[in-house]
């Protein structure tokens, strides 16, 4: 079996115009910096040429207005077509927060099924999407509207892997392993809000299921590692998080070596040119 090598990118929360008046959350989202920052990756990503680029979701910082999100989306998923290797996104709760339904970001994508799974190099890789709940609007529902997968597509998990032979990734927004988030900004106060609702149904399928090897999220603006059930759990923390409130993007993303069975992460940070960094 040969290496595959990804890189693995979350949470760019591009805003096409900063309010005058923040509130402490969009403080630590540094937004201003969110394009700067994704072309710089972008170059990484071109010239070290893994074989495959992921992003695992929250591509905007949503307005609560649908047209200016669409706008916001289709900005910034036009830049990340400049990846030139394989590159596939989980869609986020940020990005569906507006939306009457899942559909409309997936035909900005050119996707058929956001939710849906490809082979590459030998391994096996899934793209595992949340979808809308109707019965919460766009300004009541917050991160619960789109939070859990459908049932539909919960069958589909397990009849993919039950198809599966080769080593398996898979890729969330929302984290799959429990955590109490102790420590973080976003999700100490209520960790479930950090989570996928219906998390148990989706790790009862993959929980015994030996091929997969990895499962990786984003949302939670944190980066760590978790072990759960045997599995490797990866989160992966949002380029523009305001780390220590010390004006500095953290411009995380990780570089993942495939090799069989085993998995290399090395965590990276992308530092913008016109930003003064210190030590």
């Amino acid at each position: 079996m040969t290496k595959c090598k990804l890189i693995i990118f979350s949470d760019i929360h591009y805003l096409n115009k900063r309010p005058e008046k923040l509130d402490f959350n969009l403080s630590r989202k540094l937004t201003q910096y969110s394009v700067e920052i994704i072309n710089e990756l972008i170059n990484k990503i071109n010239e070290k040429k893994p074989d495959l680029s992921i992003c695992l979701g929250d591509l905007i910082e949503d307005t609560y207005n649908h047209d200016k999100d669409i706008i916001n989306y289709t900005y910034i998923w036009n830049k990340l077509k400049n990846i030139q290797v394989p590159f596939y996104s989980v869609i986020g709760n940020h990005d569906l927060r507006s939306m009457n339904e899942r559909k409309e970001i997936e035909e900005i994508m050119g996707y058929k099924n956001a939710t849906f799974s490809f082979d590459l190099n030998g391994y096996h890789f899934i793209i595992l999407t949340t979808d809308i709940r109707e019965d919460l609007g766009r300004d009541d529902g917050g991160i619960y509207k789109a939070q859990c997968i459908s049932e539909k597509e919960i069958v589909w998990l397990k009849e993919d892997l039950e198809k599966n032979q080769f080593p398996c990734i898979i890729f969330t927004h929302f984290g799959l392993a429990e955590d109490k988030q102790l420590g973080n900004y976003w999700f100490e106060k209520n960790p479930e809000e950090g989570l996928m609702s219906n998390r148990k149904e989706v790790k009862e399928i993959i929980k015994t299921d030996e091929n997969v090897v990895a499962i990786f999220n984003g949302h939670q603006h944190w980066t760590k590692q978790l072990k759960e059930d045997g599995k490797n759990y990866y989160v992966v923390g949002s380029l523009i998080e305001n780390v220590g409130m010390q004006g500095l993007p953290d411009g995380v993303y990780l570089e993942v070596e495939l090799e069989n069975r085993k998995v290399k992460v090395i965590e990276k940070h992308i530092k913008t040119s016109n930003i003064n960094y210190y030590d």
